[in-house]
């Protein structure tokens, strides 16, 4: 899909806005639907991938590209200073929801993925295959 994108700014939003809806369930068309919209977050995403190939120090369910890509585009819209937050909000969320599990494994992955994300805001979606490949593949 990186190599899909349209060059400069507009490729960039557009890989953003693609992967976040295919691989998070991030739909922004329903961001004026507060509850419908975290449902989708929350739920399974049209496109997953597993844990094959993830290094298991960030996999805590049966799909990490989820929770991965949903930081991705957090920190492509926000400074990390403001996603990071975020982040952590987000996973307080997950506690309480989840009846008082606590995953530190999101913790990493989703820093991992605003770190992703803001590169990708500076740079290109065709640099997200290498920066994945060297922060979330599995070293065994």
């Amino acid at each position: 899909m990186a190599v899909q994108s349209p060059p400069g700014w507009a490729g960039s939003v557009w890989f953003v806005l693609r992967v976040g809806e295919d691989c998070a369930g991030i739909r922004t068309q329903d961001v004026g639907a507060p509850l419908r919209f975290l449902r989708q977050m929350a739920g399974a995403p049209p496109r997953q991938f597993g844990t094959s190939g993830f290094a298991p120090e960030i996999v805590d369910d049966d799909n990490p590209a989820r929770h991965y890509i949903a930081f991705v585009f957090v920190g492509f819209w926000l400074p990390a200073v403001l996603a990071t937050p975020l982040l952590y909000l987000w996973e307080v969320a997950g506690f309480v929801r989840y009846g008082g599990y606590w995953s530190p494994k999101d913790v990493v992955n989703g820093r991992i993925g605003i770190q992703h994300g803001c590169w990708l805001r500076r740079t290109s979606p065709a640099l997200l295959p290498a920066l994945v490949a060297g922060a979330l593949a599995d070293r065994a």
